[in-house]
């Protein structure tokens, strides 16, 4: 825009979004901004603006344009702090802003990674047993510090140890999974609830008195069910 006076000329809401306005400068558009930002600004017909105060406008208009991404990421959806700074950097957002944005979020309440921690372990452990370093690893993965973590995990487990935990999951687990393995024969059956035990993070000690367990009952109920035929077949 060349001409030294820079004069509002005209403002129209836009059509695809009331709550934004489009700003034409000297006859010819020259952006759109959020209604709070064109009201902060005093826009109206005939304001003259100097090019400090248009740099000032667009500096707002871009902070509540982050502001309004980072509300977007979290209103449908729990997130962790860290899920917020990477989706504010996936957008081309600096890292300033990006922590910016996560600061925001917190003075709002939205934001608490002990809250969220909480709530996967609940949801997780409601669908499909998990061993506490499963818990941490998708827990980690998802940004929650380490400290955070041991926090909650003691929170909810703290009628039982982590041992005995990780025992009652991987029985769940291992029982579990032995439907689908129930035509193998007995040592790839083994084989493959190992491996597939040790893939879902249990750790060797457990593993190994779980799968002695489970396959014990297996057998015992084998027997069970084979004298019990013999016997329906004396009483006949």
């Amino acid at each position: 825009m060349t001409s030294e006076q820079l004069i509002v000329t005209s403002l129209s809401a836009q059509k695809r979004n009331p709550s934004r306005v489009s700003v034409f400068i000297n006859g010819e558009f020259a952006f759109g901004c959020e209604m709070d930002v064109a009201l902060q600004f005093k826009l109206a017909k005939g304001k003259i603006l100097s090019r400090a105060e248009l740099d000032r406008l667009q500096a707002q208009e871009d902070l509540m344009q982050l502001k309004q991404a980072a509300y977007h990421y979290v209103s449908y959806k729990p997130r962790t702090a860290e899920q917020v700074r990477r989706a504010m950097l996936k957008k081309n957002y600096t890292a300033e802003e990006a922590d910016y944005a996560v600061n925001f979020l917190y003075e709002l309440d939205y934001l608490d990674d002990k809250e969220y921690a909480r709530m996967f372990i609940r949801d997780t452990l409601a669908r499909k047993a998990f061993s506490t370093e499963r818990l941490k690893t998708e827990l980690r993965k998802r940004g929650i510090a380490k400290f955070d973590i041991e926090d909650v995990l003691a929170e909810t487990f703290a009628n039982e140890s982590a041992a005995d935990t990780n025992l009652t999951s991987a029985r769940a687990v291992a029982e579990k999974k032995l439907r689908s393995l129930a035509r193998k024969d007995p040592e790839k059956r083994k084989q493959a609830l190992v491996g597939y035990l040790q893939r879902q993070g249990f750790g060797w000690d457990v593993i190994r008195i779980v799968v002695e367990e489970v396959l014990e009952e297996v057998l015992q109920n084998k027997a069970e069910s084979s004298n019990n035929e013999n016997d329906t077949s004396n009483d006949e």
